[in-house]
């Protein structure tokens, strides 16, 4: 036993001899270099006094040696606007630090750009200075800055000024909710970019929204992220309330999320040539406020990419044209409780492949349920589709298809889909309810699985619409293109 002992001792402080040489043989060859995953890094638009996501470096000691690094520096010290950090510690200035031959370290940076007072975008650089045997390397470091209009405030409500304008010449970018008051209006005009920061948005009570876009100079509606990983990330944005509750275990807390752009008791908004996208609820509209006009006229516009709903209705009295609403997590639209509904030469194609969607593209009702499961029943009155294509990837795979219409009998509900093309698994053959209605046939789109929602110029002539409405004029397309009398069906002509 105390050979065995002593043995185990020998080979225990041999290893240890061993590491002890491996680990102070530090190169001090000036050939000795590091190597980078990159050399630069570069941060897309970044919004004035908003903090950008965090980036990485990775740093490689591909030497046969041990390096030991003599300093990495961030050159603009304490007064630059980028942010570091080695190895989980923060600093602008870190000194003598070792990589094992063949390991690597990382460092993360941010950035947050300072007020420019300018409309156009400039650029933030500076750079990591890497002192390693009187070598010296470098990684570049820039970012877009941007400056850019700031509405609300975290965690609470702000009210506008009554008939407040946006233009164009700098983005605006809203933090929590804002609000536009009874008997004001907020008026967009074209171009302008609307950034919205996570759980923010729009809440227009009693009040409107003037929303004036033009073809190819639309007002944009999105998140306030721009990085490339933000670019197709649905719900980054929209009106989330926090409500607390008292139960067993306690005061809990539920987030409810509304629509970003939320629209209550509208005195008559509306919103032409919009691209809404990336969100949760693209447009909520509740309760009608004033029995003369439309809560809202929807013409012209987009919605996409929605993590939920793009357009949902309560009661309200919404008429809309030419729009591609489009890939939502629920439904493309969402019309209940009544109301009155007109939509001419819609698009709703619902191609969401962000999760298992069992719910229809566009869904009907006139009537919802208490907590207790009592029916209450809303009336719904002249209600209309006509030549609108309703469709999606769940197409044939649900009890109900892509077209879900319910409603409670006691309401006499006024609804009418003329000259549509849908999938619903409910009968179409009803010529009060379903007038000349495509049912099963899909659509020839150019490349629904890519977003594109034209329908290619050699579809047949079952793709063409009904007569022409003479609420239409000029008769054009969301892509301003003359319609062939009488128009095919959806918001697009053709390819």
């Amino acid at each position: 036993m105390k050979y065995a002992q002593i043995f185990l001792l020998v080979i225990v402080t041999f290893a240890l001899g061993i590491t002890s040489c491996r680990r102070e043989k530090i190169t001090e060859s000036t050939d000795a270099k590091l190597d980078f995953s990159v050399d630069t890094v570069l941060f897309d638009t970044v919004f004035t006094t908003i903090g950008s996501i965090t980036k990485s470096v990775r740093v490689y000691n591909n030497n046969p040696d041990r390096v030991r690094i003599s300093s990495i520096e961030l050159e603009g010290g304490n007064q630059s606007n980028f942010r570091m950090n080695v190895d989980g510690l923060p600093g602008d200035l870190f000194t003598e630090i070792e990589i094992a031959a063949g390991d690597s370290m990382w460092i993360f940076v941010e950035v947050t750009v300072d007020p420019g007072n300018q409309s156009n975008p400039f650029v933030i650089e500076d750079r990591i200075i890497f002192e390693t045997n009187g070598n010296q390397q470098q990684v570049w470091l820039a970012a877009w800055g941007q400056d850019a209009y700031f509405h609300g405030g975290l965690g609470g409500l702000t009210v506008l000024d009554c008939n407040e304008v946006w233009n164009a010449d700098r983005p605006h970018v809203v933090y929590g909710i804002v609000a536009v008051d009874e008997n004001c209006c907020l008026t967009i005009n074209q171009g302008t970019q609307v950034h919205c920061h996570q759980g923010s948005g729009i809440y227009v009570f009693k009040g409107c929204i003037d929303v004036n876009g033009q073809y190819q100079n639309e007002v944009v509606f999105q998140g306030d992220r721009l990085d490339p990983g933000y670019t197709d990330l649905p719900g980054q944005w929209g009106i989330e309330l926090t409500f607390e509750y008292e139960s067993d275990f306690g005061i809990e807390q539920f987030t409810a999320v509304r629509g970003g752009i939320w629209l209550f008791e509208s005195t008559g908004s509306n919103i032409d040539y919009a691209i809404i996208k990336n969100g949760n609820i693209g447009i909520q509209v509740d309760t009608l406020g004033n029995a003369s006009e439309n809560a809202l006229t929807l013409t012209n516009t987009r919605i996409e990419n929605m993590g939920v709903i793009g357009l949902y209705g309560q009661g309200a009295s919404i008429y809309g044209n030419n729009n591609l609403i489009s890939n939502c997590g629920q439904s493309c639209a969402n019309l209940g409780i009544g109301g009155k509904y007109q939509f001419e030469y819609c698009t709703f194609a619902n191609y969401w492949t962000g999760s298992n969607r069992q719910t229809p593209t566009l869904s009907l009702s006139n009537y919802y349920l208490t907590s207790t499961n009592q029916v209450i029943v809303r009336p719904l009155t002249d209600t209309f589709f006509y030549n609108c294509i309703i469709w999606g990837n769940n197409a044939g795979l649900t009890d109900f298809g892509e077209l879900l219409v319910s409603m409670e009998d006691s309401g006499n509900p006024q609804y009418q889909f003329s000259y549509c093309a849908v999938d619903s698994e409910t009968s179409t053959a009803d010529g009060s309810n379903y007038l000349s209605v495509v049912n099963g046939s899909t659509p020839p789109f150019v490349a629904a699985g890519e977003g594109d929602f034209h329908l290619i110029s050699s579809a047949s002539s079952t793709w063409n619409g009904g007569p022409i409405s003479t609420s239409l004029t000029p008769f054009l397309d969301l892509d301003q293109q003359f319609r062939v009398l009488p128009g095919r069906k959806g918001c697009f002509e053709g390819q």
